[in-house]
């Protein structure tokens, strides 16, 4: 059996699915995928922990499935975090230069800008190192051994319920796992699927969920905003439920057989028979009538998108357009609707294989992205770096 010191593990815990996957480091620095499951979820609403015990037995019998199927032995994981309480914010450093920058001056305004208090009932989940400022105009990555007078520098900081944080340190207690790291779960699918020119350009990410619909925002200076709507694929299917009077698992199958999110996209109309809720008899109903109600569903949760990046002034920011995933996004014209919706250019997005390889039947497997993504995070700045204040 493997040692869990030869490679790294992620789980992607979802509101309808654990993801697992294991990977070992490669000579170039590349991952290379060496196991893989996708297992049910139970204990998770909206994308949050609201029942322990369900949820450690559902990851257990995850990595049970995993490490027998693989010969490996997962003790230390990364895993994934969506919280709809999350709140982001930029702090601002500035420091003095005698001639030239040193790491200790780099340190130093790195510090300055992490310094924001933050609330007793929550915590700093990311602390993002973003651009450098010299002398007010020059901007770079790297202001080592470079001549200044003057410092500045940007982090982004995300923080998240504590309560969230201690329910999957508790929950992966239970499975007898150690946490490697905790990853915003769109900062994690962002390291899977966005390049850098991506980024550079101005792109928002879109992951379409079961419970929420999370969003990460980048512009060329970094991340600039992260967040998560309390919609998702199952609100999509209870709307389906509600329309046609049937049961939630029916609505299911209507929507995944026969669903459509752009309902001018269907030329011919055809009639699917169905099962209601209070009246076993026979029913039918038109796939036109369906795609109608799916995407009114789903432009609710894209309204809902689109006035949180006006609310931050960032819709007009986003020129390289919106990138899309998770199961959401998979159904049958909805490309078209949010290239319609928001007027800019839009595609599905892919696994970036230049950091990572593997089969490719995981690679193109969108319920693994969470998880690869996690598998590719880079660190953010190190904790000792921080004052950490609370109030």
């Amino acid at each position: 059996m493997a040692s869990g010191n030869d490679y790294i593990a992620s789980i992607d815990i979802g509101t309808d699915k654990i993801a697992v996957l294991l990977a070992e480091k490669e000579d170039d620095d590349r991952l290379r995928i060496i196991g893989h499951n996708i297992s049910p979820s139970d204990g998770v609403r909206k994308g949050s922990i609201s029942a322990i015990d369900p949820l450690s037995r559902a990851i257990s019998k995850a990595l049970d499935q995993t490490q027998k199927s693989f010969d490996l032995e997962i003790g230390l994981v990364r895993v994934n975090l969506s919280d709809i309480h999350l709140t982001c914010t930029d702090g601002y450093g500035k420091v003095p230069i005698h001639e030239v920058v040193t790491s200790n001056d780099v340190d130093k305004v790195l510090e300055t800008a992490s310094a924001i208090p933050t609330p007793t009932n929550k915590e700093k989940l990311h602390t993002i190192k973003k651009k450098f400022i010299i002398d007010e105009n020059n901007i770079v990555d790297n202001p080592e051994d470079m001549e200044a007078e003057v410092l500045e520098s940007k982090v982004h900081i995300v923080t998240v319920s504590s309560v969230s944080v201690r329910s999957i340190e508790n929950c992966l207690k239970k499975c007898d796992l150690m946490i490697d790291k905790i990853v915003l779960d769109p900062i994690a699918n962002s390291e899977a699927i966005l390049t850098q020119e991506e980024k550079d350009g101005g792109v928002c990410l879109i992951d379409f969920g079961a419970g929420v619909t999370s969003y990460s925002v980048f512009q060329d200076e970094g991340i600039v905003r992260s967040g998560v709507i309390s919609m998702g694929g199952d609100d999509i299917t209870q709307e389906i439920a509600f329309a046609f009077d049937t049961s939630f698992e029916e609505a299911k199958r209507l929507k995944e057989d026969y669903g459509c999110a752009k309902s001018s996209a269907i030329k011919d109309e055809q009639f699917i028979e169905f099962v209601q809720a209070t009246n076993k008899d026979s029913h039918h109903l038109s796939n036109l009538q369906l795609s109608e109600v799916i995407e009114e569903a789903y432009v609710d949760i894209l309204s809902t998108l689109k006035n949180e990046l006006r609310h931050h002034n960032l819709d007009a920011n986003i020129k390289s357009g919106f990138v899309l995933c998770g199961g959401g996004a998979q159904a049958l014209g909805f490309e078209e609707l949010v290239r319609e919706f928001f007027t800019r250019r839009v595609k599905i997005g892919v696994v970036q294989r230049n950091r990572i390889s593997g089969l490719e039947t995981i690679l193109m497997d969108y319920r693994y992205m969470s998880s690869i993504g996690l598998l590719l995070h880079q660190e953010d700045l190190p904790q000792f770096l921080f004052l950490l204040h609370s109030f």
